[in-house]
């Protein structure tokens, strides 16, 4: 065996590697990929859930240019998410996830608690948001009624950056129903006992509720 570089000392490459199955356990060859895009998933959480903390540090401090930015970062990660939701869709065969189901226990994506963290960690940007709003002296509806084009604070970024970052929230989640979807179908019962139904009512909740209610809001007395 070769020695082992540097570079995969610094990223522990062999203690990583070495939680994927070897290719004569493998159910089926569809396996890795869903092995493989599963662990990728719970690395992306951990970078997600680290730009979540310093984004809402920023926040209190006052630095709104740079917690938007951050948030921005976050949310395309989530892009990365929705792209391998994709992937598995297009790559694994149904009958293989049949095989693969039967290894799996009563394990889902809601189990990690990496994903859980993800979630718990973008609500708590709204209280310290909220006291910005505050403390300027600005209501949600009549920012984003008129923003006049100014952003020397830098709160325009952010508000645009967390629906940014709460819609491709909602798009991952989209995308990893209609993964399920294709791989066990719209009525199969899962591991967890529900069917799809119980999903669609979970995924169905926007982070920031208010946020999207303010837009409600400036639309409610329109007239076409």
């Amino acid at each position: 065996m070769a020695e082992e570089t540097a570079y995969e000392k610094y990223l522990h490459a062999d203690k990583i590697l070495s939680f994927q199955k070897k290719e004569d356990e493998l159910v089926c060859d569809g396996e890795r990929d869903f092995q493989g895009v599963q662990q990728e998933a719970e690395l992306i959480w951990t970078r997600i859930n680290f730009m979540l903390k310093r984004t809402n540090e920023r926040i209190r401090r006052g630095d709104l240019h740079e917690a938007g930015h951050l948030l921005e970062q976050a949310a395309a990660l989530w892009s990365d998410l929705t792209g391998k939701s994709e992937e598995l869709l297009w790559r694994l065969w149904p009958g293989d996830f049949l095989k693969i189901r039967g290894t799996l226990g009563r394990g889902s994506t809601a189990d990690s608690p990496r994903y859980k963290e993800s979630e718990q960690l973008a609500r708590l940007l709204w209280t310290p948001y909220e006291k910005v709003l505050k403390a300027k002296g600005v209501g949600l509806a009549s920012l984003l009624g008129d923003a006049k084009g100014e952003d020397s604070d830098g709160l325009v970024s952010l508000t645009k950056a967390m629906m940014w970052y709460d819609y491709r929230v909602q798009e991952f989640n989209l995308a990893h129903l209609y993964l399920v979807f294709g791989e066990i179908g719209d009525k199969t019962v899962g591991l967890k006992g529900g069917t799809t139904a119980y999903l669609i009512k979970r995924y169905n909740k926007f982070l920031f509720p208010k946020l999207w209610d303010s837009i409600n809001e400036l639309y409610k007395d329109f007239k076409s």
